[in-house]
């Protein structure tokens, strides 16, 4: 189904909407425990010419999105993951291992370097806390936004390919 949502540029109600769908996103993922993490997905970061802002399967299902839907798929999937949604070298993650909380609180954020009174361009990030410290993490540039996808995700690309690869060849 597609729904079209016309909307006069409001920071704020933008903000608001976009982890309306972090949160829908993190109603699909403890529905779906089989869906993979974001960084496993194989999903990268595509610009859009218009926006459309998609939940977590259509996500998957499209193979990209850009900043505002990489960033309410993560917070999404730390809301209903927690600590199974981080990896070595994700803030926080040695904390979450100790804590293993059942969730983790995040939310989407908007940056820009325009002025409150000007229209500009903006990019979306997740702010997460585990324990008390608050972490910042960026999907789009992890994933290729600067033409390159972070090393770190590309292992875990591999290692998943692998374990597909072995559960096929034990099933045969």
């Amino acid at each position: 189904m597609k729904i079209a949502v016309k909307l006069a540029f409001d920071e704020q109600g933008a903000l608001r909407l976009l982890n309306w769908l972090a949160q829908e996103n993190a109603i699909i993922l403890r529905s779906r425990p089989d869906l993979p993490l974001l960084y496993d997905s194989g999903v990268v970061y595509r610009r859009e010419t218009d926006e459309t802002w998609c939940d977590y399967i259509n996500m998957l299902a499209q193979g990209h999105e850009d900043c505002d839907g990489l960033a309410a798929a993560r917070a999404g999937e730390l809301l209903a993951r927690a600590w199974k949604a981080l990896r070595p070298g994700d803030g926080g993650y040695a904390e979450a291992q100790r804590r293993r909380p059942t969730s983790i609180p995040a939310e989407v954020l908007l940056k820009t370097r325009s002025r409150p009174d000007q229209p500009g361009l903006y990019h979306c990030v997740v702010r997460y806390r585990v324990g008390t410290s608050w972490h910042r993490d960026d999907p789009s540039k992890r994933l290729g936004m600067n033409g390159t996808i972070q090393p770190s995700v590309r292992r875990r690309w591999a290692a998943v390919a692998r374990a597909s690869e072995d559960t096929v060849w034990r099933t045969a």
